[in-house]
């Protein structure tokens, strides 16, 4: 964790300031420093306010130092973790650092920690996103796939973004999984910060920390640790349809989201009404396939019967051991590449590892909701974003809109 990411955060639970306690960290001299990045009101590398005189401020240097564990405390008694350079910002962080507290259980003040650790409301977190936390990090931790021109391709195809649109741009990647895209868009933007809530943080930290101006944390998209209205892109691809409540995890991004800013989102798409269903926007290579209402009312159909299969194979799979699951995926991913079969799989990519990935992916985590265009337009509306586009999908319906805060 660079210093610099302070400036982001705050306590999730009542938003005051974290002060941190480092217990380790290491200098990274060969950093190259972003230019035209300031903090706020308060240098943490130095212990000033920028409101003061600001003589002894070198403004970059904190990107050369890097904390490798630490605890972030603040004044309403929360206290959370920094551990192998990753803020772990959840109400269970921490459970299993067995190794961590061993290691600086001497320095670090062990009654705090304790109640921490049974305090008000971990049980219920542990209860609801606990299984969700396990397999995102099951499934990312396996995933050794480096695809970066498709990434980037399919990124901003999927955003509905341009390479320009995040030039000298503070961006949110809210679900980074193990940080593919986050790598990319680091590459475009001024400074990115990626949070998810499963342990696939590290992996997505050992693909970005070459550049410094990428930060990676742990958190919950309900409840995220960050200061209101200082984001100017926000972003959260196929992620939202995996939380208890894609909706209200939706309206909390936008508080993040300065005036102006662009938002963009995808999530699992449903049949619902025909009437709405034949109106969806289908890539140009597909439109030809469903020309009259005949054709798109047995699309729709198929999508329905689809969907209604894929659940309840769901109310199995979402309770099977992980790693059977798991394996249970290399046949399907098999299946995949088979004519007319593979459209009773969640996956048809080119790759084999991609397929098992997909496969798990849609069958494993507890929360999977599915949403129609119209939906994701009423929430746009709600948090008074206005509409600049929807995304063209395939015969597998995938809402995806992007936006601007008015």
């Amino acid at each position: 964790m660079k210093y610099r990411l302070l400036d982001f955060l705050v306590c999730p639970h009542c938003g005051g300031t974290f002060t941190m306690k480092v217990l380790s960290e290491e200098k990274r001299d060969q950093i190259t420093v972003s230019s035209g990045v300031k903090c706020g009101s308060w240098c943490s590398f130095y212990g000033v306010s920028l409101n003061e005189d600001q003589g002894v401020i070198e403004c970059g240097m904190c990107y050369r130092v890097e904390i490798r564990d630490g605890l972030l405390e603040c004044s309403c008694g929360s206290l959370f973790p920094v551990v192998d350079y990753i803020p772990r910002i959840l109400p269970d962080a921490f459970h299993g650092l067995h190794d961590f507290l061993e290691k600086y259980g001497h320095l670090v003040l062990s009654e705090k920690i304790e109640r921490q650790r049974e305090g008000k409301g971990v049980e219920s977190f542990r209860r609801i996103q606990g299984k969700t936390k396990r397999s995102f990090a099951y499934e990312w931790l396996r995933y050794n796939v480096e695809l970066e021109k498709e990434d980037r391709e399919v990124f901003l195809g999927d955003s509905q973004l341009s390479k320009e649109d995040f030039k000298d741009k503070v961006i949110l990647d809210a679900g980074c999984g193990m940080g593919r895209y986050t790598k990319v868009v680091g590459i475009m933007g001024r400074e990115v910060v990626g949070v998810d809530i499963s342990q696939s943080v590290v992996k997505a930290y050992l693909v970005t920390h070459d550049n410094p101006s990428i930060h990676i944390l742990q958190g919950n998209i309900l409840h995220l640790p960050f200061r209101e209205k200082q984001f100017d892109i926000i972003y959260s691809l196929g992620v939202l349809h995996h939380t208890p409540n894609a909706k209200q995890s939706f309206l909390n991004l936008v508080r993040y989201l300065k005036h102006g800013g662009f938002i963009s989102v995808w999530v699992y798409g449903t049949a619902g009404n025909f009437s709405d269903f034949k109106t969806n926007p289908l890539r140009k290579e597909r439109q030809h396939y469903v020309k009259n209402d005949i054709v798109k009312r047995m699309h729709w159909r198929m999508v329905y019967v689809r969907e209604v299969f894929f659940n309840t194979i769901r109310l199995v799979t979402t309770r099977m051991y992980v790693p059977l699951l798991y394996l249970l995926c290399y046949p399907l991913a098999v299946l995949g590449r088979v004519p007319l079969l593979k459209y009773v799989t969640a996956s048809v990519h080119q790759s084999w590892r991609v397929r098992v990935q997909e496969n798990f992916d849609w069958l494993s985590p507890q929360y999977q909701s599915h949403h129609t265009k119209e939906e994701i337009r009423d929430w746009f509306r709600e948090a008074q974003v206005e509409e600049l586009s929807i995304l063209p999908h395939g015969f597998i319906p995938k809402v995806g809109l992007k936006g601007k805060l008015r």
